[in-house]
């Protein structure tokens, strides 16, 4: 078990390494892109709640 938790902890740390590079763009941004990257963030959250909430009403049929 502790060689498969390096390994893990390994994948992670290279994942946070990962994120911490690229948390800035590197290219500039206008302000219409940024709103419509706002707005696909949340037609994509609302399609993974409503795919959560048809998959919990065919269980509960």
């Amino acid at each position: 078990m502790r060689m498969r938790d390096e390994s893990f902890t390994d994948f992670f740390q290279a994942v946070r390494e990962i994120n911490a590079k690229y948390k800035t763009p590197r290219i500039k941004m206008t302000p219409m892109v940024n709103a419509s990257l706002v707005m696909l963030r949340f037609y994509l959250i609302g399609m993974v709640l409503l795919l959560a909430y048809k998959f919990a009403t065919l269980v509960i049929r």
